[in-house]
């Protein structure tokens, strides 16, 4: 039986230094943030039931999201968060989020620009050309059909998909908007993802590890 070895980002991919979250972080109009948390690591009271019960592992997997998503506004807004998720132009921010099995992403930017975000596990257990097929343009489609190695048609799929989807999030939907910019990174081994922004000035990303 033959064992294929662990997927590689593609060698253009970044891959972030994660830094320690703040508890009050600045976000200045030239910078998006990007937090990441992985849910299991905040299981350490019920680790057993985590493993044992799928039910119970997608309640604690929600409820986890949800202290993430208000923490995280609570450290920009303060006591102007008011004990809900705030986000769009009466908090001042814009706010993007996106989970994948264990991994979620939070991208946090201030109201000049609006932002998208995507994330997903890399699989080659998938039919990729069929899929691409029904929603990719013909030049990626003819890209991943000349991939040959299955490994990077496989990240080469994901960065198409999770680019559009990000993207899909980011544009206004009036038919005269610009292209968004997006860039992608792996925010573990085998996941990828991409941040769209449209809009707004350049800016510069500062990924942050977060842990309640």
């Amino acid at each position: 039986m033959s064992t294929l070895t662990p997927p590689k980002p593609l060698p253009d991919l970044q891959e972030p230094l994660w830094l320690p979250a703040p508890e009050s972080p600045d976000l200045p109009v030239n910078e998006l943030h990007i937090w990441r948390v992985r849910l299991e690591e905040q299981y350490a009271d019920d680790a057993e039931d985590w493993l044992t019960s799928p039910v119970s592992r997608e309640r604690r997997d929600q409820k986890i999201e949800a202290l993430f998503r208000q923490d995280i506004m609570n450290r920009y807004l303060g006591e102007q968060a008011g004990g809900e998720t705030l986000a769009g132009p009466a908090s001042g921010l814009r706010v993007a989020m996106a989970r994948c099995d264990h991994l979620a992403l939070v991208a946090v930017s201030r109201n000049v620009r609006c932002v998208g975000l995507d994330v997903e596990r890399v699989r080659e257990d998938i039919p990729i050309e069929e899929m691409a097929g029904g929603f990719l343009d013909v030049r990626a489609q003819w890209d991943l059909r000349v991939t040959w190695s299955v490994q990077e048609k496989a990240w080469k799929f994901f960065q198409f998909w999770t680019s559009n989807e990000a993207c899909a999030q980011a544009r206004p939907k009036s038919l005269s908007s610009p292209a968004c910019r997006v860039s992608g990174f792996s925010p573990e081994a085998d996941f990828i993802a991409a941040l769209a922004v449209e809009g707004g000035p350049e800016a510069g990303v500062v990924f942050w590890d977060w842990s309640c």
